[in-house]
């Protein structure tokens, strides 16, 4: 069953919003890109961040649950947590693992 890491990532106070978006895919996006059991990993930005509270959106998708957590304690899961620690607040972005997927519609 798939399982996807939606991630909604706030900067800390020591970055602007365009700061955090260059690191995230200038620095952070590889480190990711080379989580083991990744099968995607895609990210948006909110169309208005300065009215929301967060300044990016990440879903990584794994093959089940078991191999989310086997990517996250692996030594690299370690590295991308410790990196995304260095210009996050971890306290005040939200990370929400889900299970499955419904597609209600789809356009050809």
């Amino acid at each position: 069953m798939t399982c996807k890491m939606v991630i909604l990532a706030v900067r800390d106070d020591e970055h602007t919003h365009d700061e955090c978006i260059d690191y995230m895919h200038e620095e952070h996006a590889p480190l990711v890109n080379d989580l083991p059991n990744l099968q995607r990993y895609t990210s948006s930005l909110p169309a208005n961040p300065e009215r929301v509270d967060y300044d990016y959106i990440a879903q990584l998708r794994f093959g089940g649950p078991e191999e989310m957590d086997e990517a996250f304690a692996s030594e690299q899961g370690q590295t991308v947590q410790e990196d995304a620690a260095s210009f996050l607040d971890m306290e005040a972005s939200e990370m929400i693992s889900t299970v499955g997927e419904t597609v209600h519609f789809e356009a050809e």
